[in-house]
């Protein structure tokens, strides 16, 4: 997380903290579950089990929440945004390329050859779909939701036509 990002949640914290001190304890826990989201800058998706999963609200935020060392989990980084936005639509080279580039990140060369062999637990993560393009398995998209904290995006891609 850099200062920015920071400083900023450190103020909407204070602000927060104001206003939850003023109210009855026995709400206290609960009205800050709701103002969560202001504090963060994220979505929080509410799952009606008390708990809720964080959405990523824009990719600034979404990934200067991770700080992946290696390219290649870099790959697997954009790829759960893509999953976030977009669901399981097929994503390829230019698609993780041109998210990285946007973002500062990077990224092999290959990506492709990356989620080719990307596996976890001795699962595939993605299947090739033809033409360049992968998909998440389904273990794929256990291991994008538990890892990055994502949901499934519903977005419609559109189509680069060439």
């Amino acid at each position: 997380m850099d200062k920015k990002i920071y400083k900023d949640r450190v103020k909407r914290l204070r602000e927060v903290n104001t206003v939850v001190k003023s109210l009855d304890t026995a709400i206290r826990e609960a009205s800050f579950n709701l103002l969560k989201s202001y504090v963060t800058g994220r979505e929080i998706e509410n799952t009606g089990e008390g708990t809720g999963g964080e959405v990523p609200q824009d990719k600034q935020s979404f990934f200067s929440e991770f700080n992946h060392e290696k390219p290649s989990d870099n790959v697997l980084l954009v790829s759960a945004y893509h999953y976030s936005q977009y669901g399981t639509a097929p994503l390829d080279r230019s698609d993780i390329k041109q998210i990285a580039d946007d973002v500062g990140i990077i990224v092999p060369d290959r990506s492709d050859m990356t989620l080719k062999q990307a596996k976890k637990k001795g699962r595939s993560l993605f299947n090739s779909v033809g033409g360049g393009k992968y998909k998440p398995t389904v273990h794929g998209e256990k291991y994008l939701k538990e890892t990055y904290k994502v949901k499934k995006g519903k977005k419609k891609k559109e189509e680069n036509k060439e």
